[in-house]
Order: C-alpha cells, then sequence, then structure tokens
C-alpha cells in the first residue's frame, strides 16, 4: 500500500513539476511576443493627442515638479484651458516621470508603453491561470495570447495618449491578484492601492466594481466576515475617488465644455429614438470588431456612423446581433458559465462606450474596446472548447489549437502591418483615409498635415495645394460647416492669390463664429489684396477697435487708407503701428510714404532713415531718400543716398 501511495506522489509531483514549466515557458512566451509585438513602436514620434498630453503638455514637461499639478488638475489642463469633465492624472505622471528621465523622447514612452503592456499580459495569464486551473492550461493561454496579439489593441499600445486604457486595466488586474490571489495583509494593502490607481487612469474603471464584488463573492460567499472585509475598503475607495473626482471637476475656474455632433454624431440626430438606434447600431459594430477586426481607425466621427431610425436595417440587424448575445450568455449560464461570463464581463465594460444609456465625448474608437475584446475572447475559447468536448485538452496536437494558431497568425500580422500606421500624423491621416471616408475630420486631419508642411517656395505652393484644397472640399462635402475646412480653404485660396474666392469661404467660417477675430483678420487681408479698400477699412478698424492686431494689420489698414488718399487717417494708422512694433521696417517705410505724399517731407526723411537704420538693406529707402532730397533742391545728400542706392 505504502510503496502505491509513493508512486502515486511522485507522479503527482513529476506532472506538477511538468505543469509549472510548461506555466512558466508559456509566461516567458507571451512576454516575448507581446514585446515583439510592438518593436516596430519604438522609434515612432508623437502622434494625435500625445502632443497634448506630452510634448506641448506645461505640466508634463515640468517633470517631477509638475506632478502635484497633475493630481490637482483637469486631464487636459496643462495643454489647453477647458474643463472637458476629465480627471485622470496617473498616466499623465507617469509621462512626467518619464520627460524628467529624457526630455521630449518619444522614445521612452513608446518603451514604457510597451513594457506595462506586457506587464499587463503576463498579469492576466496568472490570473486568468489562477481561476481556470480546472481547466486547460491551452484555454488560459491561447485567451492571453489572442489578448495579446488582437489588432484593436494597435492604437492604445502605439499611441502613447492610451496608456490611460493600459494603466486602468493593468491596476485593476494588479487589485485582483493581490486582494484576491495573494494572502498576507501586505499584499491586500497594495490590491486597494492599485484599485485607486485603475480609477485614477480612467473614469471608466469604475465598471470595473461589480466585476471585482462578484470576484470576491465567488471566492468567499460562504465566509460573510470574509467577504465584507474584502469589499468595504474597495467601496471605500471607489467613493473616495468619486468625491476627488467631483471635486476636481466642479471647482475647476473653467466652464465645463458641451459636446456637439463634432464630438459625437449622435448628438446631431434628430430625436431620442434615433439616438438609441444608432447607439445599438455601434453597440453591434463593437461586437464585430471584437471578432472581425476590420477597417481600424483613429477616427469615427461625423458622418463616418450616420445617425439611423428604428426601422433601418442596420438597426433591425444591430438588434438580432446583441439578442443573439444574449441569447448565448443564457443558454450557457448552466452549461458552461464561463461563456456567460465572458459575455457579461464584454456587456459590462462596453456599457460606456456604447452611447446607448448616456451619450460621451466620442462617437466610437477602437480604443475603447480595450479591455472588453477581453470578454468575447474569452467567450469563443471556451465555446470552441466546450463545442469540441476538450476543455481538459493537455497537448498542444489538436484542431483546436492549430484553428486558434492560425487565428493568432492573422491577428499578429495585422497588428503589426497596422502599427507601422502610427509612425506619425501623416502615415496615420493618409491610411484612414480609406478606412474612414465618410469621417469630415479624417479628410480635415489629412489636408492639414499636408498644409502644415507646405514648402517656402511659392512656385511650389501652387503644385501641392490643389489636392489640398481638393481634400478640404471633401470633408465639407460631409460636413458643410466645418469651420475648420472653410478657415483653411479661405487661407489657400489666398495663398493662390484667388481673393475673391478666399472672401467667399472666411466669410462663410466667420458666420460660424462671428467673435472669432482671427477670421475677421483673415478676411480683412483678403479685402485689402482684392483692392476692396472700402471693407478692409471696415474689418481692420473693428479689429482695432477690439484690440486684435496681426503683424500686418495697421500696414495693411494704413496703406488701404494711403490707396484712398485719406493721408492724415493713414499717418496716424502707421504711428499706432509703430507704437505696437517700433522695430517693424515695413511700417517705417509705409509711414514715410504716406508723409511724403502729404508733403511732410522733413518727418519722412526721418521715416526713411529709421528704416534704413534698422535694416541696411533695405534699397527702396535709399531710394525714397534720394527722391525727397531731390525735391527739396538738396543735390548734396541726393547724391549721397543715390550712390549708397548704387552700391546695394
Amino acid at each position: 500500500m505504502s510503496k502505491k501511495k509513493i508512486k502515486v506522489s511522485n507522479a503527482t509531483q513529476i506532472e506538477d513539476l511538468n505543469q509549472k514549466s510548461i506555466t512558466q515557458k508559456m509566461v516567458w512566451f507571451l512576454a516575448i511576443v507581446s514585446f515583439l509585438l510592438y518593436a516596430n513602436t519604438l522609434n515612432h514620434g508623437f502622434v494625435l493627442d500625445d502632443i497634448a498630453v506630452i510634448e506641448q503638455n506645461n505640466f508634463v514637461k515640468k517633470g517631477l515638479a509638475g506632478i502635484p499639478e497633475l493630481f490637482s488638475t483637469l486631464y487636459w489642463q496643462g495643454y489647453w484651458d477647458s474643463n472637458a469633465g476629465l480627471y485622470r492624472p496617473m498616466s499623465l505622471v507617469f509621462f512626467a516621470i518619464e520627460w524628467q528621465l529624457s526630455p521630449n523622447n518619444p522614445f521612452i514612452h513608446h518603451f514604457f508603453n510597451i513594457l506595462y503592456y506586457v506587464l499587463s499580459i503576463v498579469l492576466l495569464f496568472k490570473v486568468l491561470h489562477h481561476y481556470l486551473k480546472d481547466y486547460s492550461i491551452w484555454i488560459t493561454f491561447f485567451i492571453v495570447l489572442l489578448f495579446a496579439v488582437h489588432p484593436i489593441h494597435t492604437e492604445v499600445v502605439a499611441n502613447i495618449k492610451s496608456r490611460d486604457e493600459i494603466f486602468c486595466f493593468l491596476f485593476f488586474i494588479l487589485s485582483i491578484y493581490f486582494l484576491l490571489i495573494k494572502e498576507k495583509k501586505f499584499f491586500q494593502f497594495l490590491g486597494v492601492a492599485s484599485f485607486l490607481c485603475c480609477l485614477l487612469s480612467k473614469e471608466a474603471g469604475i465598471l470595473f466594481l461589480p466585476i471585482f464584488l462578484f470576484l470576491v463573492w465567488l471566492k468567499f460567499r460562504k465566509e460573510k466576515n470574509v467577504f465584507l472585509f474584502k469589499i468595504i475598503p474597495i467601496i471605500s475607495v471607489s467613493a473616495l475617488w468619486l468625491i476627488l473626482h467631483r471635486y476636481i471637476i466642479l471647482t475647476s475656474p473653467f466652464k465645463r465644455i458641451q459636446y456637439t455632433y463634432l464630438d459625437n454624431s449622435l448628438f446631431g440626430c434628430n430625436d431620442l429614438t434615433s439616438k438609441i438606434a444608432t447607439g445599438f447600431t455601434i453597440f453591434a459594430r463593437y461586437i464585430v470588431k471584437s471578432i472581425y477586426p476590420y477597417n481600424l481607425s483613429y477616427d469615427y466621427s461625423f458622418n463616418q456612423i450616420p445617425c439611423v431610425p428604428v426601422s433601418s436595417f442596420s438597426f433591425v440587424t444591430s438588434l438580432l446581433l446583441i439578442g443573439m448575445l444574449l441569447g448565448l450568455a443564457y443558454f450557457f449560464r448552466n452549461k458552461n458559465s464561463l461563456i456567460s461570463f465572458g459575455i457579461v464581463f464584454f456587456l459590462i465594460t462596453i456599457f460606456l462606450a456604447a452611447n446607448i444609456v448616456v451619450l460621451i465625448g466620442t462617437t466610437m474608437g477602437d480604443r475603447l474596446l480595450y479591455t472588453p475584446v477581453l470578454g468575447i475572447i474569452i467567450a469563443l475559447v471556451f465555446l470552441l472548447f466546450h463545442l469540441l468536448k476538450n476543455t481538459e485538452l493537455k497537448t498542444f496536437f489538436h484542431p483546436s489549437v492549430y484553428f486558434l494558431s492560425f487565428v493568432v497568425l492573422l491577428f499578429s500580422f495585422k497588428t503589426f502591418n497596422r502599427n507601422k500606421v502610427w509612425k506619425s500624423n501623416t502615415t496615420l491621416f493618409t491610411e484612414d483615409l480609406s478606412n474612414a471616408p465618410n469621417s469630415a475630420r479624417v479628410h480635415f486631419n489629412y489636408a492639414t498635415v499636408f498644409f502644415n508642411q507646405l514648402s517656402s517656395d511659392i512656385e511650389l505652393q501652387k503644385q501641392q495645394l490643389p489636392f489640398i484644397i481638393d481634400s478640404y472640399k471633401k470633408a465639407l462635402t460631409i460636413d458643410p460647416n466645418d469651420k475648420g475646412s472653410l478657415t483653411n480653404l479661405g487661407v489657400c485660396y489666398y495663398k493662390m492669390k484667388d481673393y475673391n474666392t478666399s472672401i467667399y469661404y472666411t466669410k462663410r467660417a466667420l458666420a460660424l463664429a462671428k467673435t472669432d477675430y482671427s477670421l475677421q483678420s483673415n478676411l480683412a487681408d483678403a479685402y485689402f489684396r482684392d483692392n476692396n479698400f472700402d471693407e478692409a477699412i471696415a474689418n481692420y478698424r473693428e479689429l482695432v477697435q477690439n484690440n486684435y492686431t496681426q503683424d500686418n494689420t495697421y500696414n495693411y489698414y494704413g496703406a488701404a487708407l494711403f490707396n484712398k488718399k485719406e493721408y492724415p487717417k493713414a499717418i496716424a494708422i502707421f504711428q499706432e503701428g509703430i507704437k505696437q512694433n517700433s522695430n517693424s521696417v515695413e511700417l517705417w517705410m509705409n509711414y514715410g510714404n504716406t508723409l511724403a505724399a502729404s508733403g511732410n517731407f522733413k518727418e519722412a526723411i526721418t521715416a526713411f532713415e529709421k528704416a534704413y537704420k534698422l535694416n541696411p538693406n533695405e534699397k527702396n529707402s535709399l531710394k525714397f531718400l534720394t527722391m525727397i532730397y531731390q525735391e527739396l533742391g538738396n543735390t548734396e545728400k541726393a547724391n549721397y543716398y543715390y550712390s549708397e542706392f548704387i552700391k546695394k
């Protein structure tokens, strides 16, 4: 008897050792694959909102010294003074630390994005392995591997700004690991702190609370005292976070912004039923993208996902798809509860992003599927193994494993290639023209990235501007009230010296923002260039009265009055301009011309001499001085300035 027991014990020990070895190899494999898959993003630059949260964020750029401000202010406050109702200091704090280590270096931020992603993958495996120890290790492995290589994650890992998504999920997994798997009191403290960090990473972290409470109930439902001991700290820290969150937002000196259809297309729907119907179609898109990640895009704003009525085919099919998902969850609640759990996990974590119950600040986003997709993966992997009746599979050599390996390869290939698109704004905006062709913002961003790269050479500009103009016009066909496209079209046509068309688009833009003085300044300049001096003067007068002036405002304003032969008024304008910028050669030259035209030669000489002193290469000042001294009969002075003019 004793010998048999020893043999069984030895066999068990050997099996445990083999299992431990396999588990360790799986952990290393997942870590290496996760890192290598995103290694091609290490040399990428700052893209999209990276500029706002890192490159041009005043608090982040202070490094360690900026951390107190990051904890006490709104999410975007280091970049722009508006209240979007967001308080997410955690990722910003880490950006500040990284900036302290290596300022203005995208590499370090991309490296840590990948590192934290790898850490989350390893921890996810450990947590799932703990909860799924009664099932085949291959189930856990493929759930985590599919999650690691899923193409929907490219926006989160490749775009530094989306570290808030990585942190929110990472700290949630850490809270489970410390509170429900580890036993020591110190780990309990770390678990509560991790959950607080999850909430400080992103507001959607609060959706993890019911999942966490369920896991605690599952483990301690027969031990009420332990159950309460586990949940009270988590509920307390959630309440603390909520109070802090509301305090930061409500005490902000900046007015809360109101989202419009430009942020979320659903705000443009005609009625509540249309908003709800469109929300369900977005919900269905999330389900499909979780399974088949097609047409990934950085933007789905107006009008990529148009509003639909409840009678539309897309709404009906969306309801059918959602109904099927709910039906699966109900059907397998007893047969295989983990399939149901996966679906419920998806439904809970996608709740806010679905735009059904409450409208958020965006229509749809690949990044918003980062955590929810785990639920779909859990459900589908368990469904596959359940249908093939091999949930206790011990070997790699099985059709279900081959199939999942093939899916992993397809996902990995797509992820690796999608990463390349996130190299820069230029590559991203160009690629996603085909992925989101009905988004006005996508066309606007594409045009703007090339508009900002316009050559200083006028002839080259003439070659570059037509296709930029065409892209802005495509944006306008989608959204005729796109102020940005109207504004930039006005500037494009101004550069093309088509001032009449420039006036047309600038006036349309100004009609959407009547107090935008930068637009009015553009309009005044176009009127001036178009020789419509009356309109130019009227607009410049209003700009000066509102204390809004550009470098050329007084020059063009005065020149318009000069062309109208209203010399005293022009002189007064040039004098005011010189008070504002006494080093402007052009102002002194125009001032001198106007004085000379009005017969005030003495002061004109002073003005031209000042211009020449400021810029000895200004030949025209010498030319005008020669002419004035000839007019005054001072041949000696006239000859002197003429000889200087010839030398130039």
